[in-house]
């Protein structure tokens, strides 16, 4: 009795990101290949992430210079988080030059994807401009005076979950192509191509991206 009726196909993935590419006119790769399939991928854990949240938020004072780069390195070591701090980010708080706190300005990003994987942020939203970290309630932010990042860290006990996390990696995946492509053909572009490199770069940690750690993170498109 239901002969007249075919149920509709179920679009994959990287059929769904295409279709709001196409959505956004963004240009498309439709050859691009698959990303990692769910089974074949471990996401971080919460806490891991958490302690990684932790850093970045510091770096990113020392970048916007709310403090000096041995304040933070004070912070971190008083609070038994030093640990969690990688060579390159040991470098740039030994040392943060103007020019290296431009670069590190920019992962505001990373703190910004890893705050909605870890559900304090409610959604990504389009990358075209900047995030404003401001915007994050401050009893939800993992630093601040007087406040024990282990807080924050012991708090956390659970992330979204991978399909969440591998849909935004396989947009960002697919946006960074764009971008790529648009700054070797003189194109322009909805979307800000630093704000994307740097999502994309925290996605790819979050999924274990060729188990790569933090300092090491490659955005192939």
């Amino acid at each position: 009795m239901f002969g007249f009726f075919k149920p509709k196909k179920r679009l994959t993935r990287k059929e769904r990101t295409e279709k709001f590419l196409e959505e956004k006119r963004i240009k498309i790769n439709y050859n691009l290949p698959r990303i990692e399939s769910e089974k074949d991928t471990t996401i971080r854990n919460p806490k891991e992430i958490a302690q990684r949240v932790v850093v970045l938020a510091v770096t990113n004072m020392v970048a916007f210079s709310g403090m000096t780069g041995q304040q933070a390195i004070a912070y971190l070591k008083q609070y038994d988080v030093w640990k969690y701090v990688t060579d390159d980010e040991k470098s740039f708080l030994e040392n943060p030059t103007p020019e290296r706190k431009n670069q590190a300005s920019w992962q505001c990003e990373g703190i910004w994807v890893l705050m909605w994987s870890l559900g304090a942020i409610d959604e990504l939203l389009f990358p075209d401009k900047m995030c404003d970290l401001n915007s994050i309630p401050g009893e939800r932010y993992p630093i601040g005076p007087n406040k024990d990042p282990n807080e924050f860290i012991n708090r956390v006990v659970n992330s979204r979950t991978k399909t969440e996390i591998l849909d935004a990696n396989d947009l960002y995946y697919r946006i960074n192509w764009a971008c790529v492509d648009a700054r070797l053909n003189g194109l322009e572009l909805n979307v800000n191509p630093g704000v994307v490199y740097e999502r994309h770069y925290a996605l790819n940690w979050l999924i274990n991206y060729m188990q790569q750690d933090w300092d090491d993170i490659s955005t192939d498109t």
